[in-house]
């Protein structure tokens, strides 16, 4: 009962935010494009910089699970070529959407409220992997012209080597200067999680079924890998946590974004992610039920 508990305490604040984007879009329409773009280069690098800053890990570590993010990553586009053949579907529609999951709207509240800082700080990390790899080889894999460089000069990743510098040079930053980044860093989440809501009421329904199949299959074939991979990378136990729930994350909003830029069937992508969003009200604390008893 303590873990069902544990578990309603976790999902209720996440349903709770997204329920009140979808409300305010329903009610008010709002144009959230250059309220995210704030976000993206304002909070979210304040939140990966105070995050990092604060934790105490050896560069090993973060390389370490960067690779096994990154792992997933790519393993999971090495599944979706026989699964595209299967489903006659184009592989680049159903691709990306299972490579590239909510590791920030989702993934970083939802290791917070598992795992702690420490979970925070290894969910910064598979979310800069995430990122990385979505703006680097998804841009490419959607159009062999994409300019993906610009991503690795994006500000949270900007923030992360500075705050990774700061740590190995064992230069201290005083509280009164950190002060205002974490405020700015605080509001990173809730919008992440606001903003979902809102995109949720703008997704597509006509591909229902593949949207269902694809959000069962995205979380199922992402614990598994993460699995295969904890049990030959050597990690720490809560990195292990945070793996096993990036893997069962669904699939990012910026899927549908990116196939909209692209017109890579954007109509298709739209059902996917927002059916496999939907289906994390069920998927996800599956994955907490497994994973908090034995690395929280």
């Amino acid at each position: 009962m303590s873990i069902a508990i544990q578990i309603g305490q976790i999902m209720f604040p996440l349903i709770t935010i997204v329920s009140v984007g979808i409300f305010v879009s329903l009610r008010k329409h709002p144009q959230l494009d250059s309220i995210n773009d704030i976000n993206l280069h304002v909070f979210i690098p304040a939140l990966v910089f105070s995050s990092l800053l604060q934790q105490q890990f050896q560069f090993k570590e973060f390389a370490i699970l960067g690779l096994s993010g990154l792992g997933l990553v790519l393993l999971t586009a090495v599944i979706a070529i026989p699964l595209a053949r299967l489903l006659r579907i184009e592989y680049r529609t159903v691709a990306p959407p299972m490579m590239f999951h909510n590791a920030g709207n989702i993934g970083l509240p939802l290791m917070s409220l598992a795992l702690g800082p420490k979970g925070l700080a290894a969910g910064l990390i598979l979310f800069l992997v995430g990122n990385i790899t979505h703006f680097g080889l998804g841009s490419y894999m959607l159009d062999q012209n994409a300019k993906w460089l610009r991503s690795l000069t994006s500000p949270a990743i900007l923030a992360a080597i500075l705050a990774l510098f700061l740590q190995a040079q064992n230069i201290q930053v005083s509280s009164f200067m950190i002060l205002p980044i974490n405020m700015l860093g605080s509001i990173a989440v809730p919008l992440m999680l606001f903003s979902l809501g809102v995109q949720l009421t703008k997704a597509n329904f006509d591909f229902w079924r593949l949207g269902v199949l694809i959000g069962i299959l995205t979380p199922a074939i992402g614990v598994a890998l993460a699995l295969i991979i904890t049990a030959i990378i050597p990690l720490e136990k809560t990195q292990i946590g945070a793996l096993i729930l990036f893997g069962a994350l669904p699939p990012a909003v910026m899927n549908f974004l990116f196939a909209k830029r692209y017109q890579q069937e954007p109509t298709k992508v739209s059902a996917i992610v927002l059916v496999g969003n939907v289906l994390a009200i069920a998927t996800l604390p599956l994955a907490l039920l497994f994973v908090l008893p034995r690395f929280s």
